[in-house]
């Protein structure tokens, strides 16, 4: 069994690293000349005007990812340790390797130094899509963990990161630069998603949200049911409780704005 990760600013690292490079990327590729995603790879944006750009995006990205993934590891627990401990493990070596790509080049050993870039840039590409189809599969048993108690991550998710794992498979058959290209914004988005329902559960946890409508008053009745039972035995501040009562105010708040169908989702 996992530890709960109890701090909040670690989730907002993966947001923060990806929409840097999210924003950094178009701008290197405006700015050199003659550069086209059609026929130049993303790491021939480091030979051109934007090196220096290169450089300062990839070592900020890398490093911001290494704390959000720790973030992760924490939260994903009681559904399959070994899957999750090894996609933590993969996430932060690649997180690694993606800052290593952006170290400037030393004329001096040339040869090492394109061996070496090769290897982490190669790595970046692979290595994030291993370890986001490994999320993924998390992900996807997440409703199917009753001792889970974390982020709810919607399934579309999960295969979304799926795709990414097929298309990681189309790149290394075809080398094409801009399947790669298509890679690298498709892995930016995944982060960017799977950080912003982080941000959602970790600012903003209300579980009763997480109920289906027609679940509502059977929810609400348990809810209150356990409220009274905290009563009895005179607990007043504890967590739970309070956590209760928020999901009461919620779900009477929902059913009072709409009524419930027994059918609906």
């Amino acid at each position: 069994m996992g530890i709960k990760s109890e701090s909040k600013m670690e989730v907002l690292f993966g947001l923060g690293g990806a929409l840097f490079m999210a924003i950094m990327l178009p701008i290197m590729a405006a700015i050199t000349p003659g550069y086209s995603p059609l026929t130049h790879t993303v790491s021939s944006l480091g030979e051109g005007q934007a090196k220096s750009l290169f450089s300062i995006s990839f070592v900020v990205t890398g490093s911001l990812m290494i704390p959000f993934y720790i973030y992760l590891e924490r939260e994903l627990v009681n559904i399959k340790d070994n899957i999750r401990r090894l996609a933590t493990g993969m996430s932060i070596f690649t997180s690694v390797c993606i800052a290593l790509v952006g170290i400037i080049p030393d004329e001096t050993y040339i040869e090492a130094f394109l061996i070496f870039h090769g290897f982490v840039a190669a790595f970046s590409f692979a290595g994030s899509s291993l370890y986001i189809v490994l999320y993924s599969v998390l992900m996807y048993y997440v409703p199917k963990s009753k001792m889970y108690e974390g982020p709810k991550f919607k399934k579309y998710l999960a295969f979304y990161g799926f795709f990414i794992g097929f298309l990681l498979i189309i790149l290394l058959v075809t080398l094409n630069p801009l399947i790669e290209w298509i890679l690298t914004m498709l892995i930016i988005i995944w982060i960017i998603i799977t950080s912003i329902q982080c941000i959602l559960y970790k600012f903003f946890k209300i579980p009763g949200m997480y109920y289906k409508k027609a679940q509502f008053p059977e929810a609400l009745k348990l809810f209150e049911e356990a409220v009274e039972i905290l009563d009895k035995l005179d607990i007043e501040d504890a967590p739970i409780k309070k956590t209760l009562k928020k999901n009461i105010k919620y779900i009477k708040n929902e059913i009072e704005k709409k009524p419930i169908n027994s059918n609906s989702d």
